[in-house]
């Protein structure tokens, strides 16, 4: 189980023990957290981007930002706010307070 934290840290915990893990810094407040259904990797919405840490190593293995174009240079990026995987896990959906979903192909180690 995962457990977010608005101090920008993720928290795993070991349902079946009742014991912390280890903890996942992210470096900037979590909006939400999925796991990918064939690897062993978190995904966090942090602020505009997703980082994907490899739980193995506990290391972020990517950062996605999507490209924000914009005539106003005091604009906010918007802001990642949920996360779900394909059941295939190549394909990774991100709602944003933009009111859009977008759609990632992750192929980390092919890039």
């Amino acid at each position: 189980m995962t457990e977010q934290m608005t101090d920008g840290q993720a928290m795993l915990w070991d349902l079946n023990e009742g014991k912390h893990l280890y903890t996942l810094d992210s470096g900037d407040t979590i909006n939400a957290l999925c796991f990918s259904p064939n690897r062993y990797w978190l995904c966090a919405a942090t602020g505009p981007s997703i980082k994907i840490w490899d739980l193995e190593g506990k290391i972020i293995v990517d950062e996605l930002r999507q490209e924000v174009i914009s005539t106003n240079s005091k604009a906010e990026p918007p802001q990642c706010t949920s996360l779900a995987w394909s059941a295939d896990g190549q394909t990774l959906f991100a709602g944003y307070t933009d009111n859009l979903i977008r759609v990632w192909q992750v192929t980390i180690g092919t890039r």
